[in-house]
Parts: structure tokens; sequence; C-alpha cells
């Protein structure tokens, strides 16, 4: 791998404003519903790693981990649009920690039982529906933007599904999933020390 990419995306990974992802402007709708959970690093870290844990789990975890994810966001969404709030601090701190536990969840690999992770997959859900909710207001057309954050997050599982799907077939790809895995545990550990 040529050594200015490898130093690119190691800036890229440290980029300090990351956490602070979700203000958009314009926020016209579907586009910008779909930008959220993409454009938002920490979103899009915890995406995948949700698809790909539910691949490396297989069998019926590949569609019941990311349905209860997409499912429970849907939820914290609504409570996050009536949540009145300017900061959401804690909200932040349950962001962060699914992207280090599911990290660490991608490098552990097959040996978390699938009801735990259903259960943490659960939780994770519901304090990114509440970062996605909480902008919904700002939008021009909410539903749109609702829907626009629910085929985001799907498409990011997939995605996840997918690295997950064809990394489990060799060993040198395991091996670098779960170096992958781990590079996104100390990434949320990085911003969780930017919140504090």
């Amino acid at each position: 791998m040529n050594k200015n990419f490898l130093i690119f995306l190691f800036c890229l990974l440290f980029y300090p404003l990351s956490v602070h992802a979700h203000n958009f402007t314009g926020m016209v709708g579907f586009y910008d519903g779909i930008s959220h959970p993409v454009l938002g690093f920490d979103h899009f870290l915890a995406m995948i790693s949700v698809g790909i844990v539910s691949a490396q789990i297989g069998g019926r975890a590949i569609w019941t981990v990311p349905t209860t994810f997409v499912t429970i966001m849907t939820i914290g969404g609504l409570f996050g649009f009536f949540l009145i709030i300017d900061e959401f601090f804690f909200v932040e701190i349950g962001i962060v920690f699914s992207v280090i536990l599911l990290g660490l969840g991608i490098t552990i690999e097959k040996k978390i039982p699938s009801k735990l992770i259903i259960i943490f997959v659960g939780i994770f859900g519901l304090f990114h529906g509440i970062a996605h909710g909480i902008e919904v207001p700002a939008a021009a057309n909410p539903l749109l933007f609702v829907l626009g954050f629910i085929c985001g997050t799907s498409a990011l599982h997939l995605f996840g599904v997918g690295i997950g799907y064809f990394s489990i077939k060799t060993t040198i790809s395991l091996i670098l999933l779960r170096i992958t895995g781990l590079l996104f545990a100390v990434y949320g550990i990085y911003l969780l020390n930017l919140i504090f």
C-alpha cells in the first residue's frame, strides 16, 4: 500500500471534528437524512460495525441484528424529535460507546452470544436514533428526513454485512477484519477523550 495513502487514512481517522458531525445546513429532507449516518464518521463506523458483527455471527443474526438496530433507532428518532434540548451530551457518549464496543465485538468475533449482541445493538440504536431525531425539527420535510436516515442506516448495515461476509472467508482477511475492529474501538476511545 502507498505510504502517502496510509498517512491520509491515519489523518482522516483522527480528524478532531468528527465527533461533532451532527450539524447540517439546509435540512431539506431525504438527502440530509441519508447524509446524517453517512457523513457523521462516528455514525458511519457504528453502522458498518453492526453489519459486520451480524455477518460474523451468521445465520438469522445477519438480518435480526440490523433489523433490531433500525427498528429501535426509529423509535429513538421519535423520542429525539420530541426531546427539547440544546446539548445532547449523553447521546454523544452512547454513540461513542457504540463505536468502541461494536469495534471490540468485531475483534472478538463470534464469541459473544447473539442475544447479548441484539440487546446492545438495540441500546446503541436508541442513542443513534435520538441523535437523528434531534435533527428532524430543523428539516423542511421531517418525513423525508426520517426516511433518509432509515435508508442511509440500512444501506450502511448491508455494506457492513458484505464486508463481514467476504472477510470471514480467508484467514488473512479475517485477521485484517479483527484489526479493523480494534482500530474502530481505538478511534472511539479517541472520540471519548474529545468529549471529556
